[in-house]
């Protein structure tokens, strides 16, 4: 019996795929206002 909570293969690809652009998205914005803030 296979538990409920398991999921797809493909599902979990695209969770990590989202998860990792919006690490990388988060991480280039904290980037780009440390600039903003160290310029000023």
């Amino acid at each position: 019996m296979k538990a409920i909570t398991e999921v797809k293969p493909t599902t979990r690809q695209l969770l990590w795929f989202v998860g990792l652009w919006a690490g990388g998205v988060g991480v280039t914005a904290l980037v780009s206002y440390g600039i903003r803030f160290w310029l000023k």
